[in-house]
């Protein structure tokens, strides 16, 4: 299953490092109906999506 990955990148920016609930730094979170695993690292967050390995910048 895929997802709208600029939506999702906006959604992990806005949300992951200014919210209490994800404060751990590996997490998953349902998007659009897909489980993504998430690893939060210092510069990058990297996502688990099904069998794809994605890394989304921090800034």
């Amino acid at each position: 299953m895929q997802i709208d990955l600029a939506a999702f990148a906006d959604y992990a920016l806005n949300t992951f490092d200014y919210s209490e609930l994800f404060e751990e730094d590996a997490f998953s979170v349902n998007f659009e109906g897909t489980k993504v695993y998430v690893e939060r690292h210092r510069s990058y967050f990297k996502l688990e999506i099904a069998d794809e390995h994605l890394q989304l910048p921090r800034f």
